[in-house]
Protein backbone atom coordinates (compact mmCIF):
# COMPACT_ATOMS: atom_id res chain seq x y z
CA UNK A 1 0.00 0.00 0.00
CA UNK A 2 3.01 2.50 0.90
CA UNK A 3 4.64 1.25 -1.91
CA UNK A 4 2.03 2.31 -4.33
CA UNK A 5 0.91 5.73 -2.96
CA UNK A 6 5.26 6.35 -3.04
CA UNK A 7 4.42 5.26 -6.62
CA UNK A 8 2.03 7.74 -7.21
CA UNK A 9 3.84 10.96 -5.74
CA UNK A 10 6.89 9.73 -7.45
CA UNK A 11 5.19 10.07 -10.61
CA UNK A 12 3.33 13.30 -10.09
CA UNK A 13 6.37 14.74 -9.19
CA UNK A 14 8.11 13.50 -12.82
CA UNK A 15 4.87 15.19 -14.52
CA UNK A 16 5.14 18.32 -12.75
CA UNK A 17 9.02 18.65 -13.24
CA UNK A 18 8.60 17.76 -16.96
CA UNK A 19 5.63 20.68 -17.31
CA UNK A 20 7.57 22.93 -15.30
CA UNK A 21 10.77 22.48 -17.60
CA UNK A 22 8.59 22.60 -20.73
CA UNK A 23 7.41 25.64 -20.00
CA UNK A 24 10.80 27.01 -19.40
CA UNK A 25 12.18 26.13 -22.34
CA UNK A 26 9.49 27.97 -24.32
CA UNK A 27 11.36 31.18 -24.99
CA UNK A 28 7.72 32.57 -26.47
CA UNK A 29 5.77 32.13 -23.10
CA UNK A 30 3.22 30.47 -25.00
CA UNK A 31 2.74 32.87 -28.27
CA UNK A 32 3.09 31.65 -31.56
CA UNK A 33 6.06 33.21 -33.68
CA UNK A 34 5.68 33.55 -37.60
CA UNK A 35 9.07 34.71 -37.86
CA UNK A 36 12.32 35.72 -36.68
CA UNK A 37 15.55 37.31 -36.72
CA UNK A 38 19.07 38.23 -34.84
CA UNK A 39 17.00 37.00 -31.03
CA UNK A 40 13.90 39.08 -32.41
CA UNK A 41 10.07 37.59 -33.22
CA UNK A 42 7.51 38.66 -35.55
CA UNK A 43 3.95 36.70 -33.73
CA UNK A 44 1.09 35.73 -34.56
CA UNK A 45 -1.01 37.80 -32.62
CA UNK A 46 0.79 40.70 -33.50
CA UNK A 47 -0.23 40.00 -37.40
CA UNK A 48 -4.00 39.16 -36.44
CA UNK A 49 -4.38 42.68 -34.69
CA UNK A 50 -2.97 44.32 -37.95
CA UNK A 51 -5.19 42.54 -39.92
CA UNK A 52 -8.14 43.32 -38.27
CA UNK A 53 -7.30 46.79 -38.48
CA UNK A 54 -5.73 47.66 -41.70
CA UNK A 55 -6.62 44.11 -43.57
CA UNK A 56 -10.26 44.58 -44.29
CA UNK A 57 -11.56 43.97 -47.54
CA UNK A 58 -7.95 42.10 -48.49
CA UNK A 59 -7.00 38.42 -49.21
CA UNK A 60 -5.16 37.53 -45.42
CA UNK A 61 -3.16 34.89 -46.26
CA UNK A 62 -1.42 37.53 -48.92
CA UNK A 63 -1.69 40.14 -46.38
CA UNK A 64 0.01 38.00 -43.84
CA UNK A 65 2.86 37.00 -46.18
CA UNK A 66 3.63 40.46 -47.00
CA UNK A 67 3.05 41.61 -43.67
CA UNK A 68 6.02 39.22 -42.55
CA UNK A 69 8.11 40.15 -45.57
CA UNK A 70 8.02 43.91 -44.53
CA UNK A 71 8.68 42.97 -40.74
CA UNK A 72 11.48 41.00 -42.01
CA UNK A 73 13.44 43.69 -44.19
CA UNK A 74 12.65 46.44 -41.45
CA UNK A 75 14.24 44.44 -38.43
CA UNK A 76 17.19 43.53 -40.69
CA UNK A 77 17.49 47.04 -41.56
CA UNK A 78 17.54 48.04 -38.48
CA UNK A 79 20.24 45.53 -37.01
CA UNK A 80 22.34 46.82 -39.92
CA UNK A 81 22.23 50.07 -38.72
CA UNK A 82 22.78 50.01 -35.13
CA UNK A 83 26.15 47.63 -36.35
CA UNK A 84 27.03 51.08 -37.91
CA UNK A 85 25.52 53.58 -36.27
CA UNK A 86 27.59 53.83 -32.79
CA UNK A 87 24.58 55.07 -30.13
CA UNK A 88 26.02 58.58 -28.96
CA UNK A 89 25.30 60.87 -26.22
CA UNK A 90 23.30 62.79 -28.94
CA UNK A 91 20.85 59.69 -30.00
CA UNK A 92 19.75 58.51 -26.36
CA UNK A 93 19.59 62.54 -25.84
CA UNK A 94 17.01 62.06 -29.07
CA UNK A 95 15.60 59.16 -27.50
CA UNK A 96 14.65 60.49 -23.73
CA UNK A 97 12.65 63.46 -25.33
CA UNK A 98 10.63 61.49 -27.42
CA UNK A 99 9.62 59.06 -24.94
CA UNK A 100 9.49 62.25 -22.43
CA UNK A 101 7.27 63.69 -25.21
CA UNK A 102 5.30 60.30 -25.71
CA UNK A 103 4.69 60.31 -21.27
CA UNK A 104 3.10 63.72 -21.44
CA UNK A 105 1.07 63.73 -24.70
CA UNK A 106 -0.29 59.61 -22.68
CA UNK A 107 -0.79 61.79 -19.47
CA UNK A 108 -2.53 64.87 -21.23
CA UNK A 109 -4.73 62.86 -22.98
CA UNK A 110 -5.78 61.11 -20.51
CA UNK A 111 -6.71 63.63 -17.98
CA UNK A 112 -8.36 65.97 -20.87
CA UNK A 113 -10.43 62.99 -21.68
CA UNK A 114 -11.63 62.55 -17.97
CA UNK A 115 -11.93 66.49 -16.98
CA UNK A 116 -13.09 68.08 -20.03
CA UNK A 117 -15.75 65.79 -21.36
CA UNK A 118 -18.65 68.55 -21.93
CA UNK A 119 -19.10 69.99 -24.98
CA UNK A 120 -18.76 73.01 -26.91
CA UNK A 121 -22.29 74.95 -26.44
CA UNK A 122 -23.62 76.61 -29.34
CA UNK A 123 -24.16 80.25 -27.56
CA UNK A 124 -20.43 79.64 -27.12
CA UNK A 125 -19.84 79.64 -30.99
CA UNK A 126 -22.40 82.26 -31.30
CA UNK A 127 -20.51 84.53 -29.18
CA UNK A 128 -16.88 83.35 -30.99
CA UNK A 129 -18.37 83.94 -34.01
CA UNK A 130 -19.73 87.25 -33.53
CA UNK A 131 -16.94 88.78 -31.52
CA UNK A 132 -14.32 87.61 -34.36
CA UNK A 133 -15.82 88.65 -37.45
CA UNK A 134 -12.71 89.42 -39.65
CA UNK A 135 -11.59 85.75 -39.46
CA UNK A 136 -14.54 84.49 -41.58
CA UNK A 137 -14.36 86.69 -43.91
CA UNK A 138 -15.43 85.29 -48.01
CA UNK A 139 -12.78 85.39 -49.93
CA UNK A 140 -14.97 84.39 -53.13
CA UNK A 141 -18.41 84.56 -53.46
CA UNK A 142 -20.83 81.54 -52.05
CA UNK A 143 -24.52 80.60 -53.21
CA UNK A 144 -27.40 78.26 -52.31
CA UNK A 145 -29.57 77.00 -55.35
CA UNK A 146 -29.72 74.84 -58.34
CA UNK A 147 -28.43 74.79 -61.82
CA UNK A 148 -30.55 72.92 -64.25
CA UNK A 149 -28.99 72.21 -67.65
CA UNK A 150 -31.34 70.68 -70.22
CA UNK A 151 -30.84 69.62 -74.37
CA UNK A 152 -32.45 72.95 -76.43
CA UNK A 153 -34.58 70.15 -78.31
CA UNK A 154 -36.57 68.56 -75.37
CA UNK A 155 -40.30 69.67 -74.77
CA UNK A 156 -41.88 72.29 -72.24
CA UNK A 157 -38.93 74.33 -71.62
CA UNK A 158 -40.98 76.69 -70.31
CA UNK A 159 -42.68 74.36 -67.16
CA UNK A 160 -38.65 73.78 -66.26
CA UNK A 161 -38.49 77.72 -65.78
CA UNK A 162 -41.29 77.83 -63.92
CA UNK A 163 -40.43 74.93 -61.67
CA UNK A 164 -37.04 76.99 -61.23
CA UNK A 165 -38.83 79.95 -60.00
CA UNK A 166 -40.62 78.79 -57.76
CA UNK A 167 -38.64 75.53 -56.47
CA UNK A 168 -41.46 74.51 -54.09
CA UNK A 169 -41.18 70.72 -52.78
CA UNK A 170 -43.27 69.67 -55.51
CA UNK A 171 -41.55 71.60 -58.03
CA UNK A 172 -38.52 70.02 -56.88
CA UNK A 173 -39.56 66.55 -57.44
CA UNK A 174 -40.73 67.51 -61.21
CA UNK A 175 -37.37 68.68 -62.00
CA UNK A 176 -35.81 65.65 -60.45
CA UNK A 177 -38.23 63.42 -63.03
CA UNK A 178 -37.45 65.73 -65.99
CA UNK A 179 -33.61 65.22 -65.66
CA UNK A 180 -34.29 61.42 -65.74
CA UNK A 181 -36.76 61.56 -68.64
CA UNK A 182 -34.78 63.99 -70.90
CA UNK A 183 -31.53 63.50 -70.10
CA UNK A 184 -30.93 67.11 -68.03
CA UNK A 185 -28.14 67.73 -65.55
CA UNK A 186 -29.60 68.68 -62.08
CA UNK A 187 -27.88 69.82 -59.54
CA UNK A 188 -29.52 70.62 -56.73
CA UNK A 189 -27.58 72.95 -53.57
CA UNK A 190 -30.28 74.72 -52.35
CA UNK A 191 -29.12 73.60 -48.19
CA UNK A 192 -25.73 73.25 -48.96
CA UNK A 193 -23.10 76.62 -49.85
CA UNK A 194 -20.85 76.58 -52.93
CA UNK A 195 -18.31 78.68 -54.43
CA UNK A 196 -19.71 80.40 -57.47
CA UNK A 197 -16.45 79.69 -59.06
CA UNK A 198 -17.44 76.00 -59.10
CA UNK A 199 -20.99 76.57 -60.11
CA UNK A 200 -19.80 78.92 -63.18
CA UNK A 201 -17.92 76.02 -64.46
CA UNK A 202 -20.65 74.04 -65.55
CA UNK A 203 -21.66 76.21 -67.31
CA UNK A 204 -20.22 79.05 -70.30
CA UNK A 205 -19.89 81.59 -68.24
CA UNK A 206 -17.24 83.21 -66.15
CA UNK A 207 -17.61 83.70 -62.43
CA UNK A 208 -17.52 87.52 -63.06
CA UNK A 209 -20.13 86.86 -65.43
CA UNK A 210 -23.04 84.84 -63.51
CA UNK A 211 -21.88 86.66 -60.42
CA UNK A 212 -23.22 89.76 -62.28
CA UNK A 213 -26.35 88.34 -64.10
CA UNK A 214 -27.52 86.53 -60.52
CA UNK A 215 -27.35 90.21 -59.01
CA UNK A 216 -29.48 91.45 -61.61
CA UNK A 217 -32.12 88.25 -60.99
CA UNK A 218 -32.10 85.14 -58.60
CA UNK A 219 -33.25 83.05 -61.68
CA UNK A 220 -31.50 83.43 -65.33
CA UNK A 221 -31.89 81.63 -68.05
CA UNK A 222 -29.65 81.27 -71.00
CA UNK A 223 -28.61 79.11 -74.47
CA UNK A 224 -25.04 77.82 -75.39
CA UNK A 225 -23.82 74.67 -77.38
CA UNK A 226 -27.36 72.81 -77.75
CA UNK A 227 -28.00 73.94 -73.90
CA UNK A 228 -30.15 75.34 -72.64
CA UNK A 229 -29.23 76.94 -68.57
CA UNK A 230 -31.31 77.89 -65.87
CA UNK A 231 -29.11 78.49 -62.84
CA UNK A 232 -31.51 79.86 -59.34
CA UNK A 233 -29.85 81.43 -56.58
CA UNK A 234 -31.96 81.20 -53.29
CA UNK A 235 -28.98 82.83 -51.23
CA UNK A 236 -26.10 85.14 -52.05
CA UNK A 237 -23.23 86.00 -50.31
CA UNK A 238 -20.33 88.45 -51.91
CA UNK A 239 -16.80 88.46 -51.76
CA UNK A 240 -15.80 89.99 -48.02
CA UNK A 241 -18.97 89.36 -46.43
CA UNK A 242 -18.85 87.18 -43.25
CA UNK A 243 -19.62 83.19 -44.22
CA UNK A 244 -22.56 81.87 -42.44
CA UNK A 245 -22.38 80.63 -39.00
CA UNK A 246 -23.39 76.95 -39.74
CA UNK A 247 -20.86 76.94 -42.53
CA UNK A 248 -17.82 77.54 -40.02
CA UNK A 249 -19.39 76.15 -36.65
CA UNK A 250 -17.11 73.00 -37.04
CA UNK A 251 -14.15 75.01 -37.22
CA UNK A 252 -15.42 77.32 -34.59
CA UNK A 253 -15.99 74.23 -31.92
CA UNK A 254 -12.47 73.35 -32.90
CA UNK A 255 -11.18 76.12 -31.74
CA UNK A 256 -12.76 76.26 -28.86
CA UNK A 257 -12.14 72.89 -27.71
CA UNK A 258 -8.48 73.36 -28.68
CA UNK A 259 -8.27 76.44 -26.59
CA UNK A 260 -10.11 74.64 -23.74
CA UNK A 261 -7.50 72.06 -23.66
CA UNK A 262 -4.90 74.49 -23.57
CA UNK A 263 -6.03 76.34 -20.51
CA UNK A 264 -6.87 73.23 -19.16
CA UNK A 265 -3.06 71.67 -18.94
CA UNK A 266 -1.64 75.08 -18.20
CA UNK A 267 -4.01 75.19 -15.45
CA UNK A 268 -2.92 71.91 -13.97
CA UNK A 269 0.67 72.80 -14.60
CA UNK A 270 0.36 75.80 -12.45
CA UNK A 271 -1.11 73.45 -9.60
CA UNK A 272 1.13 70.84 -9.84
CA UNK A 273 4.03 73.23 -9.20
CA UNK A 274 2.47 75.57 -6.55
CA UNK A 275 1.80 72.06 -4.47
CA UNK A 276 5.95 70.78 -5.57
CA UNK A 277 7.20 74.18 -3.40
CA UNK A 278 4.73 74.14 -0.71
CA UNK A 279 6.10 70.12 0.30
CA UNK A 280 9.75 71.73 -0.69
CA UNK A 281 9.91 69.69 -3.54
CA UNK A 282 11.22 72.03 -5.78
CA UNK A 283 15.12 73.07 -5.13
CA UNK A 284 16.26 76.58 -6.66
CA UNK A 285 19.56 77.62 -7.20
CA UNK A 286 21.65 80.82 -7.94
CA UNK A 287 25.35 81.24 -8.11
CA UNK A 288 26.05 77.29 -7.00
CA UNK A 289 24.27 78.09 -3.80
CA UNK A 290 20.40 76.89 -3.12
CA UNK A 291 18.19 79.28 -2.68
CA UNK A 292 15.79 79.78 0.51
CA UNK A 293 12.59 78.50 -0.10
CA UNK A 294 9.76 80.83 -0.55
Amino acid sequence: MCVRIFFRFFCTLVLLAVAHSCHEEDPHKGRVPLAGVNGMYLYKDEVDLMFATYGNGTDSTGFVKDYVEKWLVETLFYSKAKENVASTAEIETMVDSYRKSLILNIYQDGLINQHLRDSIAETDVDLFYMSNAPLFELEEPMMKGLLFKVPEKSPKKHIVRTWCMRRNQEDLEQLEKYSINYGAQYEYFMEEWREMSEIAKLTPLTEYQLAERLSRKNVIEFNDGGFVYFVCADTIIGKGDRKPVEMVSGEIKELLTNSRKANFIKERKRVIYEEALEKGKVELFENNKPLAAH
